[in-house]
């Protein structure tokens, strides 16, 4: 099977287009979770939804 990886460019994108990405975990691997989290966070939109976010992902 051949798996084609998709770099995604942060600082190009919306934070609502991010915030999609992220909340429906199409990232790629963790690195792009990160970068996309961190984006975010300097963006300072949808900070108490990521928060959240995280907070689910660490209940799993």
């Amino acid at each position: 099977m051949n798996k084609q990886t998709t770099e995604i460019n942060v600082k190009n994108l919306c934070s609502r287009k991010l915030w999609e990405i992220l909340k429906n975990a199409e990232w790629q691997n963790s690195s792009q979770r990160f970068a996309i989290e961190q984006e975010l966070s300097g963006r300072r939109h949808y900070l108490e939804e990521l928060e959240g976010l995280t907070v689910k992902e660490t209940r799993h």
